[in-house]
């Protein structure tokens, strides 16, 4: 299967001021934290690689499951095999940091916690919904992926980007935050409640993400224009009293019902959000390496 191109939208991303000296993305009062702004030295900034981004349009969400855990797989196996003190050289390396962007037919996935949790019967009812149903090595509850869902698969090399596990998946919620920012839309994170959320109940993006040996793997998955009643079969992320909304539900909310929420028109805008909150620069895969633009494809 071809990769969906979308150099078209580089010439947005190419419009994306060059990294501040210390970024901060956002202060402790937006985001509910004190310990995990972000910030790096001029000197860390200077060194962070180039992320290659690609939208590989509608896929099965096994397929993309097995398409990361082999990338994940080939990048260890990469890095791994280089003595200590070559590791941080990227021009011994093939492959590269990628920004994995999709969307998957309607399915239901669950975090590594509720591996054979959920009953036979309850899975049935799912399948019966015509969804799949798959249990994953990601953190994070149940949660619905279906068309009009951004997802983002980000495949980075923390050590290469002077980040902790936790401050990573910070910067994933900032990323969504300042793209419903783009919107109007202020959206916050929750302590203690996993997710970006636009009001103490309505979580506009879903995060499960999952680091072996620095490699991360999984991400979030952003509501454009998601139909609702998925989330209405399930307890989405386990938190009763809470729900699900989407960026186009919200701009109806702001009294723009004609605003372009499609994953199309969003796609860009989160891609630029990510290059600002990680402070580096995002251009296409084929671009930056080409050894990990031909992995996927040929896994896709």
């Amino acid at each position: 299967m071809a990769i969906a191109s979308i150099r078209n939208f580089g010439q947005i991303l190419s419009r994306v001021p060059s990294p501040p000296t210390t970024y901060r993305a956002f202060s402790a009062a937006t985001t509910g934290t004190s310990d995990c702004t972000l910030s790096r030295t001029a000197e860390q900034l200077s060194q962070l690689p180039t992320i290659g981004y690609v939208y590989l349009g509608e896929i099965p969400y096994r397929k993309a499951l097995e398409m990361q855990n082999q990338l994940c797989r080939r990048r260890i196996d990469e890095i791994y095999a280089l003595p200590q003190a070559d590791r941080a050289d990227l021009n011994l390396r093939q492959f590269s940091d990628t920004l994995i962007l999709l969307q998957h037919p309607p399915v239901y996935t669950n975090g590594r916690r509720n591996h054979g949790k959920l009953q036979p019967d309850e899975i049935e009812r799912l399948h019966a919904l015509d969804c799949d149903y798959v249990e994953t090595n990601r953190g994070g509850e149940i949660t619905f992926h279906g068309p009009g869902q951004l997802v983002g698969y980000p495949n980075l090399y923390l050590k290469d980007h002077f980040l902790a596990t936790k401050c990573f998946v910070k910067g994933l919620e900032y990323t969504i935050a300042e793209t419903c920012a783009h919107f109007g839309i202020e959206a916050k994170t929750i302590p203690g409640f996993p997710g970006v959320w636009t009001s103490p109940t309505q979580k506009v993006a879903a995060l499960g993400t999952h680091v072996q040996r620095y490699v991360t793997s999984h991400g979030f998955a952003l509501n454009c224009t998601t139909d609702m009643k998925w989330f209405r079969e399930i307890i989405p992320c386990g938190l009763e009293g809470k729900t699900a909304i989407s960026l186009q539900t919200l701009m109806e909310q702001h009294g723009k019902p004609n605003c372009d929420t499609s994953v199309d028109a969003v796609l860009p805008i989160l891609c630029q959000s990510f290059a600002k909150v990680f402070g580096c620069n995002v251009k296409p895969l084929e671009d930056v390496s080409p050894a990990t633009f031909k992995f996927i494809q040929e896994l896709v």
